[in-house]
């Protein structure tokens, strides 16, 4: 009898702390529905690092970074999964300087215990420039008609108030047609909520450097807010304006060319943006700029979170409202 007792309570001792052991690795997992939920809200949305890049031209810092804007927009691609974002980025403001079109996937990895990224190539990119406005170009899209280079998936960890985004140690690596070296890539990135970290970065296989920023310091882009408004120019001599009420811009160095009552191009153009004064002091600027002109004509300011914001010269004056 004792020894059916000392064998029971043994099991249930067994029972227990294998129910313990379980619980343990199995509550971690039970978070990532609801963290990827969560990131999946901040990821997506439009992004840019004009704030970054205005500052270090400002200091004179020894390696400016590219001025990238980055649009972020989830799609329905069951091919892909549930979890599908179109991503198209661009240098300098421009949508025709392309700098990375790809296709993201998100799902939850429970042996990483994080939410995994899966990164896919176009084989001919131009094809499918502006898929954001234009989704119907993705509408057949099949991984099958993508490339994807294995061990460069990206894997994210809630980490406070903020999702830290990594590579594994030289999981990702090409040979380069170019040097007939293995090129090794890493990515090291930082998403909150109004902001996005990138720091991509490759050396070859004798540790030299291939690409990235020579400073390790990522590019820092900002989450874009719209707004939308009116002007009013002074035709030259005469008691008219030029004027409309559709200007529609970022406040991350979004800019909008003026045109004519009749539609013809205007030689203005007017910009919003979030810039730094001295070390810290952000604020919300609205500028006049003519073309061949690298100075603005005229700015003027506001509280960097103000969801209003005009200028006047009297022959020239503009109106902007946060768009919500």
């Amino acid at each position: 009898m004792k020894k059916l007792i000392v064998l029971f309570v043994l099991l249930f001792q067994i029972g227990l702390c294998y129910a313990q052991k379980k619980k343990t690795i199995q509550q971690p997992d039970s978070q990532l529905p609801a963290q990827l939920k969560e990131m999946l809200g901040w990821f997506e949305g439009e992004f840019d690092n004009f704030q970054q890049v205005h500052k270090e031209k400002e200091d004179k810092a020894p390696e400016i970074h590219e001025h990238i804007h980055s649009i972020f927009k989830p799609v329905v691609l069951p091919a892909f999964g549930k979890n599908v974002f179109y991503v198209y980025q661009y240098f300098d403001g421009d949508p025709k300087k392309v700098y990375r079109q790809r296709m993201y996937a998100f799902n939850e990895d429970a042996a990483e215990n994080a939410i995994r990224l899966d990164i896919y190539s176009f084989m001919v990119d131009s094809l499918y420039y502006g898929a954001d406005t234009k989704p119907e170009k993705l509408s057949n899209l099949t991984p099958a008609q993508m490339t994807t280079m294995p061990g460069c998936g990206v894997y994210w960890k809630k980490d406070g108030e903020q999702y830290t985004g990594y590579m594994k140690p030289r999981a990702c690596n090409f040979v380069s047609k170019r040097s007939g070296k293995k090129i090794f890539i890493t990515d090291s990135l930082k998403l909150t909520q109004n902001e996005i970290w990138i720091r991509d970065e490759a050396e070859d296989e004798d540790g030299k450097y291939v690409f990235g920023h020579k400073g390790k310091i990522s590019h820092q882009l900002k989450r874009c807010r719209y707004f939308k408004g009116w002007f009013a120019l002074e035709k030259a001599g005469l008691n008219d304006f030029e004027s409309s009420r559709t200007l529609l811009m970022h406040d991350q160095g979004g800019r909008v060319r003026l045109f004519t009552n009749e539609g013809k191009a205007m030689k203005y153009q007017v910009e919003l943006a979030k810039v730094i004064y001295g070390k810290n002091q952000e604020v919300l600027k609205i500028s006049l700029y003519e073309d061949g002109k690298d100075r603005a004509v005229d700015y003027a300011w506001s509280a960097s979170d103000s969801k209003l914001i005009g200028i006047n010269l009297r022959w020239f004056s503009a109106g902007l409202t946060r768009v919500e």
